[in-house]
């Protein structure tokens, strides 16, 4: 049995398979959940792709990526004189861009910008943890391409939907730009605070240089402003700016981009920086009447975000003159009416330094800003002291003295005699402690080194200035008012005031064109106009002086503004022919139907009756105003030429006889003060009713300029404020600056007079050898009977 057992061969059984060892079991599943969840995430991701992505916009859009840009103003030379922005952008290409504003931008917002596909699920991951561990939102897993995509396609809203619409539009533009195209678009479009959107404009807000100008700790504070501009502007938290452009620094360090020795110099740097200005605009009345047309031509987005290049007439050098002229003549003028009171009142004994801060605050000073009281300028201040021969008054930190030759003018309003200035006796008469007043810093007293003051206040009265080239129709200057930001009203444009004595060339101009001239003779004489339908039933026009002087010549007549005289030639020729005349020369206000237009009774703009004058000095040739030559969309392609509109309403013989006239009104008549110029001008002066409105509107052969002064609610200016007072000293203080350095030149003699002989008293031709006889111009049809004696071949003397 043992032997059978022992011999016989085992059966074989069935092998059983080992059991799973748990390394092996938690692999695999592993695994399965791994593959799983990959399943699921890019289900998921599938199904919030195709629902969210279907609305967006195209990213292929970019290819053409404009950014709204600044539209820039520029003068008659290309000097940029103003600037029209929704955003402050100023698009530079990554060449433009320095490398180290390139990393400490990469340093604070992404720096793994490079290496990641338009989303970091690594930052996504940090930042989850980060913000659960603060309870609430402080770090976001952004990167650059996300911030991009956000700030041109998507709102700022923070919820889920947006994020992920966010994400999709990233991973969009990773597809299709590259990185360094992403990076530039980013460094143009974001905010950097203070209005300045990308990287030029920020540069130039912060520092006042060019982005690529700029250094490692100027690019790092530039950087560390978009997560939060205004909180972090070093304007404002000078402190709270200079941690955070450390960071930046410190991390610019940690990656590498700079050294050690670089990043401690960089921290221990303070702030060089520029002052924030605001939208540039050095002639506002002129920059609003182009703003005005601008947006009428192309509408309000194309303004303000198309980056237009505006190409203008304007001419700073006679701009800055004629605001200049207009400011300190208005001063001058507006004291001649009297001294309307205090500002207001401050309580000195109780508490001077809330005088103290409350005056540095009404001024735009603060502490270390007292450097900027400069010659020149008026500021407000408190009176301190005052006695019978000067005043002491509180600027803030420091203090000035007034003079009583400085305020003299001082006297109570209406108290003028004859016009003349009523001057103050002690100073006590006008101010007392207390008084908040306005005053001119005129410089440093040698004896205790105050400031030497003059007591100012801000005029009531008003002005406009408009100056054009008669041969082109350009504008060179334009001022509405004494101050833009007081009122936005255009006095040059958009005031329609009765122009007064102003009006007569016109009338005289439509005399000449029927046959009168010069040497014309009209009765000066009482007339008395008894329409009974008119409005001007009984109507007796005077002349200025109150008296009559016979037999006047036309010459006469215009060279010393008399009112019966112009009134008898519009009977004669006709009121439909003198408002027909007006059309021709451009004036298209409305223009009453009678004869008291001879004297100025129908309202226009300084602009319509100063271009009128314009064919008076450009041979009878008018081109209509013009205030814009060119302009250019943001690729430098041509979209608007000036075509200028020319018309001949008169001709060059009527003009050079209406010039003549004009040279009389300066050389013998009421514009005798421009003679100081010493150089052929010719002009007219005006005043209505009650001195109301003064003008002076004057011209040489290159430049044309008008001038008007007087009160938004027409109330009168005062006693003797004439054209000749109030309107030609702006004309004159602007135009002798234009004038100098320039040589002197005489108008052109037209070919269609000649100059005849004649007794100035009948206007007849004069006898041979006649002592009182003067050379006349006459138009070279409308000539008296004349022999070769009477005849000045030369067409010389004119007046």
């Amino acid at each position: 049995m043992k032997k059978i057992l022992k011999n016989q061969r085992p059966q074989k059984t069935a092998s059983k398979k080992k059991p799973l060892s748990i390394k092996k079991l938690i692999l695999i599943s592993t695994l399965f959940l791994c593959l799983s969840g990959i399943f699921l995430a890019t289900l998921g991701a599938g199904f919030l792709y195709f629902k969210y992505s279907k609305d967006l916009p195209d990213i292929r859009t970019l290819k053409s990526y404009q950014p709204s840009t600044i539209t820039k103003l520029f003068s008659d030379n290309d000097e940029l004189i103003a600037e029209f922005y929704v955003e402050k952008r100023i698009i530079v290409t990554k060449e433009q861009i320095p490398l180290q504003l390139k990393q400490a931008t990469l340093a604070v917002e992404d720096s793994n910008f490079y290496y990641h596909f338009g989303i970091d699920p690594k930052a996504i991951f940090r930042a989850m943890i980060t913000n659960f561990q603060a309870g609430h939102v402080v770090e976001g897993g952004s990167t650059i391409t996300q911030q991009l995509s956000k700030t041109l396609f998507l709102t700022s809203d923070r919820n889920f939907t947006r994020k992920i619409k966010e994400a999709i539009m990233a991973i969009r533009m990773e597809l299709i730009f590259s990185k360094d195209e992403i990076l530039e678009m980013y460094l143009n479009q974001i905010y950097y605070g203070h209005g300045s959107y990308g990287v030029e404009a920020a540069a130039r807000t912060y520092f006042a240089k060019h982005a690529k100008d700029l250094n490692v700790e100027e690019s790092a504070m530039l950087a560390s402003l978009p997560k939060a501009p205004n909180n972090y502007t070093p304007y404002r938290y000078p402190e709270r700016a200079k941690k955070r452009r450390n960071h930046a620094i410190r991390r610019m360090e940690h990656l590498g981009f700079i050294s050690t020795e670089e990043s401690k110099r960089a921290q221990n740097t303070g702030f060089n920086l520029g002052e924030v200005a605001d939208m540039l605009n050095k002639a506002p009345y002129f920059v609003e009447y182009i703003r005005q047309f601008l947006q009428e031509t192309y509408g309000s987005k194309q303004l303000y975000n198309s980056g237009l290049k505006v190409y203008t007439t304007l001419n700073m050098d006679y701009q800055e003159t004629a605001q200049k002229a207009v400011r300190e003549n208005l001063q001058i003028t507006d004291k001649r009416y009297g001294y309307r009171g205090p500002l207001g009142k401050v309580d000195l004994p109780l508490n001077p330094l809330a005088v103290k801060t409350t005056l540095l605050e009404l001024n735009g000073f603060q502490e270390q800003d007292d450097a900027r009281v400069e010659p020149g300028t008026i500021l407000k201040g408190a009176v301190l002291e005052v006695t019978d021969d000067d005043v002491l008054v509180g600027l803030g930190k420091e203090e000035g003295i007034i003079a009583l030759k400085d305020m003299d003018w001082a006297r109570k309003p209406n108290t003028n005699i004859d016009g003349r200035w009523a001057k103050i006796s002690s100073a006590r008469r006008a101010l007392s402690v207390g008084d908040l007043i306005l005053v001119k810093v005129r410089g440093r007293r040698d004896e205790d080194m105050k400031w030497s003051l003059s007591l100012e206040q801000e005029p009531e009265v008003e002005a406009g200035l408009l100056s054009l080239e008669p041969g082109t129709g350009h504008i060179k200057a334009m001022v509405g008012g004494y101050s833009f930001s007081k009122s936005q009203f255009n006095r040059a444009v958009q005031a329609v005031r009765q122009p007064g004595s102003a009006f007569k060339p016109i009338i005289y101009a439509s005399a000449i064109a029927e046959g009168y001239s010069p040497a014309s003779i009209v009765i000066d004489s009482p007339i008395i106009f008894k329409e009974k339908e008119d409005a001007f039933d009984k109507w007796k026009p005077v002349n200025f002086e109150k008296k009559f002087y016979g037999p006047t010549s036309i010459r006469t007549a215009l060279t010393h503004s008399r009112n019966i005289v112009t009134v008898k030639l519009l009977q004669n020729i006709g009121v439909s022919r003198a408002v027909q005349m007006a059309r021709d020369l451009g004036i298209n206000s409305n223009l009453e139907n009678n004869l008291s237009i001879a004297l100025g009774s129908s309202g226009m703009t300084l602009m319509e009756i100063t271009s009128a004058y314009s064919a008076f000095a450009n041979r009878g040739e008018r081109i209509s105003p013009i205030a814009v030559r060119l302009i250019e969309d943001r690729n430098g392609d041509l979209l608007y030429s000036a075509q200028p509109h020319v018309s001949q309403p008169i001709s060059s013989g009527m003009a050079y006889t209406i010039t003549s006239l004009m040279q009389s009104v300066v050389q013998d008549g009421t514009a005798k003060k421009v003679k100081v110029l010493n150089r052929p001008v010719a002009g007219k002066t005006g005043t209505t009713n009650n001195n109301v409105d003064a003008w002076f509107i004057g011209f040489t052969p290159g430049v044309v300029t008008g001038v008007w002064v007087g009160k938004d609610n027409y109330e009168q200016l005062g006693k003797n404020e004439t054209g000749s007072r109030a309107a030609i000293p702006i004309w004159l203080q602007y135009m002798k600056h234009v004038l100098q350095g320039t040589p002197i030149q005489n108008f052109p003699v037209s070919d269609e007079v000649v100059f005849s002989k004649t007794n100035p008293v009948t206007g007849e031709k004069a006898n041979f050898g006649e002592s009182k006889a003067r050379f006349e111009v006459f138009i070279d049809d409308n000539v008296p009977e004349l022999d070769e004696a009477n005849i000045d071949p030369l067409k010389e003397g004119a007046f």
